[in-house]
């Protein structure tokens, strides 16, 4: 009970319609990957600066990391170099809120929108942080938060995925609750199968 009031506590001041607890954002940003239906040979893009668990989920469910530049005024993924690294093998583009400074998300949404692509905001650093008074993380298919000792809320450990989508939402919940910790590669169709 306590954690379902934490996520709706989390979603009062996020904005976000969904908020679901994990054991990390490492485990928010690998469930948004294997909820989205992320997985062998495709790709991603993500900041060339940023925490290595950005990366390691992609590579861990046999994705290709494609790193791009960042802005140094920012610290964030440089948007003017996003476009010429999407393929057609791209899913998907991470954009993380570094050090609580917000990546440009208009811009990185209408790309997203253009090419068709899933926009997972790794947001382990912006709890608090706005983009155009929004809340980081309520922009993309997902946002994943971290609670880590040095991140500016704790629960001593822990993760927060935010989503405004409600089947998405469903498949989250589901592989959160099928798999605890989240072990290995995830898929959603082999879990639903053993339901």
């Amino acid at each position: 009970p306590k954690v379902r009031e934490f996520e709706e506590k989390w979603s009062d001041f996020t904005g976000a319609k969904h908020s679901i607890a994990v054991t990390s954002c490492t485990s928010g940003l690998h469930l948004s990957l294997a909820a989205s239906g992320f997985g062998k040979d495709d790709e991603a893009i993500v900041p060339a600066f940023t925490w290595i668990s950005t990366a390691n989920v992609i590579e861990h469910l046999g994705g290709k990391v494609v790193f791009c530049d960042i802005n140094l005024d920012t610290f964030n993924i440089d948007v003017e170099q996003i476009e010429s690294k999407i393929t057609s093998k791209t899913k998907a583009i991470l954009p993380v809120h570094l050090f609580g400074l917000s990546a440009d998300m208009d811009p990185i949404m209408k790309l997203a929108k253009k090419h068709e692509l899933l926009i997972l905001e790794d947001a382990a650093c912006g709890f608090g942080s706005k983009y155009k008074n929004e809340h980081v993380g309520s922009f993309g298919n997902t946002g994943c938060f971290s609670f880590h000792p040095r991140k500016v809320i704790t629960t001593g450990e822990g993760g927060m995925i935010t989503t405004n989508d409600d089947d998405l939402a469903e498949r989250l919940y589901f592989i959160q609750n099928a798999t605890g910790a989240v072990p290995g590669p995830v898929s959603y169709t082999h879990l639903r199968a053993h339901e």
